[in-house]
């Protein structure tokens, strides 16, 4: 498959704005006692969102070589 790194990246992206919006849709409150209160979902969305970017780098950067190297 020719863009399998794009599509990872772009379902990783996908993943860690879902991710991200139910944590702060659904599980982040605060308590009477003024704590706060999040699940896994936040470091999960943010691992998610920094893997897909640097699968996306790496897509961009492999298309960028390739088109130097056809010159």
């Amino acid at each position: 498959m020719k863009y399998k790194l794009l599509l990872s990246g772009m379902l990783f992206l996908l993943i860690g704005a879902i991710f991200l919006l139910v944590e702060n849709k659904f599980y982040q409150y605060i308590d009477e006692k003024g704590l706060l209160h999040e699940s896994l979902f936040l470091p999960l969305g943010i691992l998610a969102l920094i893997s897909g970017g640097i699968l996306l780098f790496f897509f961009t950067a492999k298309k960028i070589i390739n088109l130097a190297r056809k010159k």
